[in-house]
């Protein structure tokens, strides 16, 4: 089988299709009565087909309304606007409804995601995706589980007394970061594992007490450095005597302000630390310990390609956002989010604990052999077009069937698809409840109303409503953590950046009381996106080592003034 020269449907750019590809479609490929029914090549590029997937997910997202079956007052990630009923978590995962009752007949006269948009907007959805059975006084957060006393956190699992952030897994304490593993006590830290006590730390492992730092390994007491190993006691890359250390960081920090020697707030002097940066050289990729894998931000992986923040995973592409399970997931396509434990699966969103042979799914958990699915998340297999099913089999379209009348429709349905066009395809975008501005979709592939409108996404236009006592502008704030009132909590800050409003909760305010630390300027949302802009896109470029020329597949596009090292240079380079 030849590889594959493809223009993409949605952006119409060009993009390759695998001999590797073609074989592990045919693989994955699902039979019934011995005939195997081919996958087909995907019309859409790897970007196109990760945007349409993140259209489906809304992370960040919360809007009070009622549980339509117990009226209580919840939050939920849907608006209360939208067609379909929304369940408490109580309510949902009780026995007090049966999706079997919105089943339907399939109709060959129509389309097959016409009769799964009609199912999906009558059965009951959850309001938030979390294991609430795990969720302790966690009320404000989503895709997430095991946490205690969390506010604000997304996409996040086994943490305790963690504010505002995403990817917060495994962590104690900790208030504005992103993609951090088993760390404590950080503050605005980004893609950091075993940190404990730093600020503004980025690409760094196992270390303590460190700021205004980046790539670091096994340090302790440093700041503004940048590439260092198992060193102490260096500021901007110069080893210093302890006293020393102490001396200057007491020169340019206060500690009991935001300010910096009475001039500069953390947030210039991390813009300054990230000019001085560019002054050294660049990982290829951010990676520990992997093995012949592109993409960026990976963790014990293993023959991966084209994947992004994933740990625990082999022989997979294009996949992005899967967590570390009880065991590695191996050989998925297309996959984002979630992932633990999955394996042999292709175009899902949200799919994992211990799934398996998932195929075009949306949220669907520990189940195997399931085809367009949609909150399906626990205990079935033999799926094919049905929501919010539990512990079910052979069903179509939320309708009970029998093993062998079951094998014989399925068919008949992908027939009918492939005529369609739809056999192939994950759910086209127009099918997501959410407008394109409250998903994930424009985190990565941000978009102006216009653009998303003229490309046909929904838009939602925010009004935020912050009933408060005060109003003050950020830049009127006291600059010192103990002219701070206790009153703050009444009060509404107009976010110097956006000019939206927000307030600060009280286990916020004990957090920069007890690590001495200025009150924000700028809105939650705000300061997510400045983390995020900190990462290089989710895309791959073909440039030279800056140092021995060698061709290397990086996030560095080849314009950029960052000197970027191969693997064999940056070891050199470094030790």
């Amino acid at each position: 089988m030849p590889n594959l020269n493809k223009i993409c449907r949605q952006c119409r750019g060009d993009f390759e299709v695998t001999d590797e590809d073609l074989k592990f479609y045919e693989k994955i490929s699902p039979i019934f009565n011995g005939k195997k029914y081919l996958v087909p090549a995907p019309t859409f590029c790897p970007d196109c087909r990760m945007q349409r997937r993140m259209s489906f997910r809304c992370e960040r997202k919360l809007y009070k309304r009622s549980c339509d079956l117990c009226k209580k007052e919840i939050l939920a990630m849907y608006r209360s606007e939208l067609p379909f009923p929304v369940y408490c978590p109580n309510c949902f995962w009780s026995d007090k409804w049966d999706p079997l009752q919105y089943g339907k007949d399939f109709d060959f006269s129509k389309s097959f995601f016409e009769q799964f948009e009609d199912l999906s907007n009558q059965v009951p959805h959850f309001s938030l995706a979390v294991l609430s059975t795990t969720m302790e006084n966690s009320d404000y957060c989503n895709h997430a589980g095991y946490l205690k006393n969390c506010y604000l956190i997304f996409n996040s699992d086994e943490s305790e007394q963690c504010l505002y952030g995403k990817g917060m897994n495994r962590c104690f304490d900790c208030m504005d970061c992103f993609k951090i593993y088993d760390c404590e006590g950080c503050y605005e830290s980004s893609n950091c594992t075993n940190c404990s006590f730093c600020s503004f730390l980025i690409d760094s492992h196992t270390s303590d007490d460190c700021h205004f730092s980046a790539n670091l390994i096994g340090c302790k007491n440093c700041f503004g450095c940048v590439n260092l190993r198992n060193q102490q006691y260096s500021f901007f890359n110069e080893k210093l005597s302890k006293e020393e250390y102490l001396k200057k960081v007491a020169e340019i920090k206060n500690l009991s302000s935001t300010m910096i020697g009475d001039q500069k707030t953390n947030e210039e002097i991390f813009a300054e630390f990230l000019d001085f940066r560019k002054k050294y050289f660049m990982k290829w990729m951010q990676e520990k310990n992997t093995e012949n894998c592109t993409g960026d931000y990976l963790v014990q992986s293993k023959d991966c390609f084209n994947c992004f923040d994933c740990e625990y995973l082999e022989k997979s592409k294009y996949c992005c956002d899967l967590k570390k399970g009880g065991k590695v997931s191996f050989e998925n396509y297309d996959i984002s989010y979630f992932g633990m434990g999955i394996d042999a699966s292709y175009e899902c969103s949200v799919g994992g604990y211990n799934a398996n042979h998932i195929l075009f799914c949306e949220n669907v958990w520990e189940s195997y052999d399931c085809y367009y699915c949609q909150i399906c998340p626990q205990g079935c297999h033999d799926l094919f077009g049905c929501v919010g099913m539990r512990h079910k089999e052979y069903c179509i379209l939320n309708k009970q069937y029998t093993k062998e009348e079951y094998e014989i429709l399925v068919p008949k349905i992908i027939n009918h698809m492939i005529k369609t066009g739809e056999f192939g395809e994950f759910f086209p975008s127009s099918m997501s409840p959410f407008a394109y501005n409250e998903t994930n979709a424009q985190e990565y592939f941000p978009l102006t109303k216009e653009e998303a409108i003229s490309k046909n996404y929904k838009w939602l236009d925010e009004k935020d409503i912050v009933k408060c006592e005060k109003e003050i502008f950020a830049h009127l704030l006291p600059k010192n953590i103990e002219d701070i009132p206790d009153d703050i909590l009444n009060w509404a800050i107009i976010c110097e950046k956006s000019g939206r409003p927000f307030k600060i909760v009280k286990s916020e305010l004990n957090f920069y009381r007890k690590y001495k630390l200025g009150v924000p300027r700028l809105h939650p949302d705000e300061r997510h996106k400045k983390r995020l802009d900190l990462r290089n896109p989710r895309e791959l470029w073909q440039r030279k080592c800056d140092k021995c020329e060698k061709g290397i597949l990086t996030t560095y596009a080849p314009d950029r003034e960052e000197k970027v090292y191969c693997e064999e240079c940056y070891l050199e380079g470094m030790y």
